[in-house]
């Protein structure tokens, strides 16, 4: 995976939810063995850091998934990954979807077609949205008008 027509340093966010590996009812069989997903998650999180301009952020919203009974650690390797592409860990949010949330695919109802003991596969109604930087970030670099006019007003009313 390349990114040759985006030159270096020119990012300033990368959000993205890469496909997850193998997920039965989504992208079944899109890679041949996990091996192969890490490949193409590295060379990503490669091509990532070299587009990315020096403290910008990278995100991504990933979760681990359960194929034919067996779980695979995404969210831990993806986090090696871009760690070793050079990108600092900055945190993990936990995204709960809405109460009521029904994911519209096969796997919802999926205990409704087999309820048998042991029958496990439900649906992620969690997922892991993990921040990278790279580098850090000088917010001396930014003007002090820029960096005034981007004030967050902290006393703005909540809206609920």
């Amino acid at each position: 995976m390349t990114m040759e027509e985006i030159p270096d340093g020119s990012v300033h966010l990368m959000v993205t939810s890469p496909p997850y590996f193998n997920a039965p009812f989504d992208y079944k069989g899109l890679f041949k063995n996990y091996g192969q997903y890490l490949g193409v998650l590295r060379r990503f999180a490669r091509e990532t850091y070299r587009i990315l301009q020096e403290g910008r952020i990278a995100v991504l919203n990933i979760d681990d998934m359960l194929i034919n009974g067996e779980k695979f650690p995404i969210v831990a390797d993806a986090t090696k990954i871009f760690q070793e592409a050079s990108f600092r860990y900055r945190d993990r949010i936990i995204w709960k979807k809405p109460d009521g949330y029904l994911r519209i695919s096969r796997r919802s109802g999926v205990m409704l077609q087999n309820p048998y003991p042991m029958y496990f596969y439900p649906d992620n109604l969690l997922e892991n949205i993990i921040i990278f930087q790279k580098g850090k970030f000088n917010y001396r670099s930014i003007p002090k008008e820029v960096r005034e006019a981007s004030k967050v007003d902290v006393k703005a009313k909540k809206v609920v």
